[in-house]
């Protein structure tokens, strides 16, 4: 109420007095602020920094992958490693390394990089696509039991028909034709079938087993019962 009774002059007086005891206070709060946007847009920049020279890198590593240079791509996927392990295209680069591998016929280098992924991956995503391809990695090599506990996970989502196609390739592969087929009417059943499976090759293989689930057991060495809730063609 006192404020409202003095004169002009003396509020420009109060006024004046509370800023010289202020002003310092008031100027160290906007440096503050300034430097703290001034840092947060420097730790912006950074980071972007950072992402373009992961891709660059990835980029490269691409290239020698196509080339065919493992010597080369696997030292490029180190540094990947070393600088930019939190960067998805470290899971790109194991991926792409892991396909070099198989095409140079190194089968245990390609499976230690999918089994990173498969162990380190962020994404569901690639840890699925890891999965698939490691699976058909290790049947390939006669290690279906390994395979199919690979593929033993939930949670697979609209990978899900994948998941049923590669575990019947690996039933096949063990001559469990029951359970193959089985595996291929699964997946070809499946919500997302038509989105992420050759419709026309699997259903190709599901044709190929043919007969009746009996025949099939029968023919894979099984007693007919192991083929209870295999429908029949």
């Amino acid at each position: 109420m006192e404020d409202d009774f003095l004169t002009d002059d003396q509020q420009a007086t109060r006024v004046k007095g509370w800023l010289r005891e202020n002003v310092p206070f008031l100027i160290a709060g906007v440096v503050l602020g300034l430097g703290g946007l001034f840092g947060w847009n420097q730790w912006q920049r950074y980071q972007e920094q950072r992402a373009e020279a992961a891709s660059a890198l990835y980029d490269q590593l691409l290239q020698s992958v196509r080339g065919q240079q493992v010597d080369v791509a696997a030292g490029q996927l180190k540094e990947l490693e070393s600088e930019f392990a939190s960067s998805p295209y470290l899971d790109q680069g194991r991926l792409s390394m892991a396909g070099l591998y198989v095409l140079r016929s190194k089968p245990d280098e390609a499976i230690a990089q999918l089994q990173l992924v498969v162990d380190e991956a962020d994404a569901d995503e690639i840890r699925h696509i890891a999965r698939l391809r490691l699976a058909r990695l290790l049947s390939s090599g006669d290690r279906h039991e390994d395979a199919l506990k690979v593929l033993d996970v939930s949670g697979t989502g609209a990978f899900t028909p994948l998941f049923h196609d590669v575990r019947g390739d690996v039933y096949y592969a063990m001559g469990k034709l029951p359970e193959a087929r089985s595996e291929y009417e699964q997946a070809l059943n499946g919500e997302s079938a038509a989105a992420v499976l050759d419709m026309a090759y699997v259903t190709a293989k599901l044709d190929e087993l043919g007969g009746t689930a009996a025949d099939l057991a029968a023919a894979s060495g099984l007693p007919a019962a192991a083929a209870d809730g295999v429908p029949a063609k």
